[in-house]
């Protein structure tokens, strides 16, 4: 007997389950890491649904998210609602070790994207980067840190 396979199941699903948890998330420059704030993802709806929740150390910002994957492409699709009232979508792909989140829409001379690397199951590394001459070469903005809370 064959068991059928959940609805929101597979690789691309797995992917989302190495973030979930609760995590602090540091900016990290030469003179160390910098608490940014707290960050609480999560599966949803059997699995289907990725949701993040961030705070700002002060409390002056936050952001919500939430992703599916789209059935057109297999990747995570997922937007944020700042407290600002703005919003912006990525779209996840690998690209070797790394995730990659590449920014929907936008300024197509002013491409952003998130790389995300994993140190340990319990930290991961996060690079902003920008890139001025359509994805040719790309240069770092930020760097943080994102270590789970115990």
């Amino acid at each position: 007997m064959t068991i059928p396979q959940l609805p929101c199941s597979g690789r691309m699903y797995d992917l989302a389950k190495l973030f979930v948890g609760s995590w602090k998330e540091y900016t990290v420059s030469d003179e160390g890491e910098i608490l940014g704030g707290s960050l609480q993802s999560g599966l949803e709806l059997d699995g289907c649904v990725f949701s993040q929740r961030f705070t700002s150390a002060d409390g002056s910002f936050s952001f919500m998210s939430f992703g599916y994957v789209e059935p057109d492409t297999g990747q995570w699709y997922e937007t944020y609602v700042f407290n600002n009232g703005r919003a912006a979508s990525y779209r996840w792909r690998e690209e070797g070790a790394d995730i990659i989140t590449d920014r929907v829409g936008g300024n197509p001379k002013d491409l952003r994207r998130l790389r995300i690397t994993f140190v340990s199951k319990d930290v991961y590394n996060v690079k902003e980067e920008r890139s001025l001459d359509g994805g040719n070469t790309w240069e770092l903005v930020e760097l943080s840190r994102t270590r789970r809370d115990p």
